[in-house]
């Protein structure tokens, strides 16, 4: 898992937390991860802050502990997407600013392709957003019929 999230462009810390939250039952202390991973506090740190910015992982805390623990967020990947689309809305912005005050022809002609290439990108994350919401409604059904 390290590996992948390196490959997709993360930390491979940020992957291999990652991997250890996923087969975890209960919430994992920074402290566990520490030992498990054999990694610094410090990295524990900045990829947990990392992970959670990202709208993967939730911070908790549990009765009667000091330490801070962290876990999956339910349906994770959904709220990955909706950061993934507040920061392309933002850069779709910025370079509409820019094409309207830009004059050069060929500068504007570029500026279009990317502002096209932030409105596809968007409506594919919108698309797979509403697949996803679909599908963790249906689970919650499912689960919900069962008594679980």
């Amino acid at each position: 898992m390290g590996l992948l999230a390196q490959s997709d462009g993360l930390s491979r810390i940020a992957g291999q937390i990652w991997a250890v939250l996923i087969v975890s039952d209960d919430p994992v202390s920074s402290s566990e991860l520490v030992g498990l991973l054999r990694i610094s506090k410090a990295s524990v740190s900045t990829n947990t802050c990392f992970l959670e910015r990202l709208g993967i992982v939730e911070r908790r805390t549990l009765p009667g502990e000091r330490q801070v623990f962290f876990s999956i967020r339910p349906n994770p990947y959904a709220a990955f997407l909706e950061g993934q689309m507040k920061r392309y809305e933002t850069a779709k912005t910025v370079v509409e600013e820019a094409k309207s005050s830009i004059t050069n022809h060929q500068t504007r002609a570029k500026l279009a392709d990317l502002e096209k290439f932030y409105a596809m990108y968007h409506k594919s994350l919108t698309d797979m957003l509403e697949q996803l919401n679909a599908a963790a409604s249906e689970d919650r059904k499912q689960d919900s019929g069962t008594g679980l």
